[in-house]
């Protein structure tokens, strides 16, 4: 009888969301890596192989404070929501005169896909910095698990493009870009499994997007797909129903550690 295989994948596991000193502190994700790190530490044997994505920006970017400037010289206060007539009237505009070109592609998207505007977030998971590092309980549990399979974690970094957001670990919002595009070596990765079960943060936003952009790519395809609803939170202000109802409409299953 085959043995069926199983793989984990956790989204921006980052000190920024998980951490209460992050910059985009998650309410809920440090209890929620916890669940999280002790599960893997228990069941770890269950997972053939465990992806980890990885927010990954620069401070110039252009969901960014320092990436715009107002009428005054100043940079929007973080949570500013930057519409296309902001843009055109040009109460807001790139700081970079060379970024005028990306962020008016930006708005054309964002008018495309009827999404409203540009989310100014505070600055997070810059490369190299204490935030986009992988947060403590879960980086001791991923290491422990290496130890027992003798298996590598792989490591997905995804947001390097600074000039359009990436929720989802296999595409940005502006998928043009060739490192936004649709991510077909990924998803074939993870499809080849009999079942892919999803935790991390923020399940309003990355995690919550992630799903429903590989549940779009599967289509048909037979796999379980599962979310470990205890190890995932959202963004404070953002409803968590909506979310799993989103989900719960491309038959995600859905899970938890207990």
């Amino acid at each position: 009888m085959k043995t069926k295989r199983n793989a984990l994948v956790v989204v921006d596991p980052q000190n920024d969301f998980c951490d209460h000193r992050g910059s985009l502190y998650v309410d809920g994700a440090y209890a929620d890596m916890k669940r999280l790190a002790a599960h893997i530490m228990d069941c770890g044997e269950r997972y053939d192989n465990i992806f980890v994505s990885l927010d990954s920006h620069d401070v110039i970017a252009i969901f960014h404070p320092k990436f715009w400037i107002g009428e005054n010289g100043e940079h929007p206060a973080p949570y500013t929501q930057i519409t296309p007539e902001d843009f055109s009237s040009r109460k807001w505009r790139a700081a970079a005169k060379e970024n005028e070109t990306y962020a008016a592609r930006t708005f054309k998207i964002i008018e495309e896909k009827n999404l409203g505007s540009v989310m100014v977030w505070p600055e997070h998971c810059v490369i190299s910095t204490w935030g986009h590092q992988v947060t403590d309980t879960l980086r001791e549990a991923l290491s422990i698990w290496r130890e027992k399979t003798g298996k590598a974690v792989r490591y997905i970094f995804k947001g390097e493009n600074p000039y359009t957001d990436q929720f989802s670990i296999f595409e940005g919002l502006d998928s043009s870009y060739p490192e936004t595009t649709f991510d077909e070596v990924l998803f074939q990765t993870i499809s080849a499994f009999d079942s892919v079960t999803f935790a991390g943060e923020a399940l309003s936003h990355c995690v919550g997007e992630s799903v429903l952009s590989y549940m779009n790519r599967l289509g048909g395809e037979k796999q379980d797909v599962f979310l470990l609803t205890n190890c995932t939170s959202p963004v404070t202000g953002f409803d968590r129903q909506e979310m799993l109802n989103k989900l719960a409409a491309k038959n995600v299953q859905f899970i938890c550690t207990e």
